[in-house]
């Protein structure tokens, strides 16, 4: 194999697909990346068999072939070139990266031995603009667990059903869903995709492109730009997300976003107190009023804030983590909270915004 191509290019074909890279796998050629030149087009590909990133681009090719050089190594050199044409000529697993009148000689793998990355099937796609869907995995994806005791809760659960498409992600103490409508599918699939898949997804997703997912029995695949991301999805029975989400509620609360998020995260600079493990915070609400009275042996803070409130009073306490995590990624003004008592699980969902919601179960006291 021999190309021509910039160090833009190579640099940016390797941050594409590194990411995919087996950091833990203990097969050598899952922790290369392979680059194939042919029909003057390169491609780069990697993957831990559960994520796969293949990039391509158009590149001058002197002869074809392929090539699997070794991840970490591989984009160091690049990362190092100066800002010009490289020239790489591979023979026997060796590769040559001629640059400026030097050269750098490194060791690769035989492409034989590196897993073939599926093409994706032709039929039964969806297509969706691109910054919905990166904020949909915005608005869920930090709902997932990140201990792997339990994976159907590592992964967001991708939910169609003819025209609506729905994002869920829970570690079973908060549970975030995001919906949105598909005009025109008709198609049913229900799976659960790894967090960290969706993650790369987020990354590398652009506003302006069109994205494509393609849906098998065993994994899913995304297609956007030049990339195409497949992911494996994970075993198991996601439980019934509709069933936990509360459809009546004694109390609704409207809350300035901004202020509340202050004011929780003052509260939770006491709550790193080793005093108390879980990160709590206790809010109180009556007559239109929200407080905060927060106490430890490091100190105490009450805070109070004027709301707008429907029904009755309530005191509930939540783990100031998840409350921060979920008003963090919420963009609206003012945010909706429905409870039914000090015990039920609470909603949050942002104001005027039927298609957003995250549920967050109380501690008790």
């Amino acid at each position: 194999m021999k190309i021509k191509v910039t160090k833009t290019d190579l640099l940016t074909g390797v941050n594409t697909v590194q990411r995919a890279v087996s950091a833990k796998n203990t097969l050598p050629i899952l922790q290369g990346i392979k680059l194939r030149a042919e029909n003057n087009t390169l491609c780069f590909e990697a993957t831990d068999l559960e994520l796969g990133i293949r990039s391509s681009f158009d590149a001058e090719i002197i002869e074809e072939g392929t090539i699997v050089l070794p991840s970490r190594l591989f984009s160091e050199i690049v990362r190092k070139l100066p800002d010009s044409d490289v020239v790489l000529e591979s023979t026997d697993h060796i590769t040559n990266i001629n640059y400026s009148g030097s050269s750098f000689t490194i060791n690769g793998y035989d492409p034989e031995e590196f897993p073939e990355i599926g093409d994706v099937p032709v039929e039964d796609e969806i297509k969706l603009p691109a910054d919905l869907f990166k904020n949909m995995i915005r608005q869920t994806v930090f709902a997932c667990a990140a201990e792997e005791t339990r994976p159907v809760f590592t992964g967001l659960l991708l939910h169609l059903e003819e025209d609506n498409l729905a994002l869920v992600g829970t570690d079973t103490h908060r549970l975030a869903y995001r919906t949105a409508k598909i005009p025109g599918n008709k198609q049913k699939f229900k799976g659960i995709v790894p967090a960290k898949s969706m993650q790369e997804i987020y990354r590398l997703l652009q506003d302006d492109h069109d994205l494509t997912i393609y849906c098998s029995k065993s994994r899913v695949f995304f297609n956007f730009g030049s990339i195409q991301l497949q992911a494996r999805l994970i075993d198991g029975q996601f439980p019934n997300y509709k069933q936990v989400i509360p459809q009546k509620c004694n109390t609704k609360l409207l809350i300035n976003t901004k202020n509340f998020t202050d004011m929780v995260e003052r509260a939770s600079l006491l709550s790193k107190d080793n005093l108390i493990k879980t990160g709590s915070v206790r809010i109180n609400v009556e007559n239109s009023v929200l407080k905060i009275n927060q106490f430890s042996e490091a100190g105490k803070i009450n805070e109070e804030m004027k709301i707008n409130q429907d029904g009755e009073d309530v005191s509930i306490s939540f783990n100031s983590k998840y409350v921060l995590d979920l008003l963090k990624i919420i963009d609206s003004e003012n945010i909706l909270m429905e409870t039914s008592g000090a015990v039920n699980p609470c909603i949050f969902r942002p104001e005027n915004d039927q298609d957003y919601l995250c549920l967050v179960l109380p501690l008790r006291n």
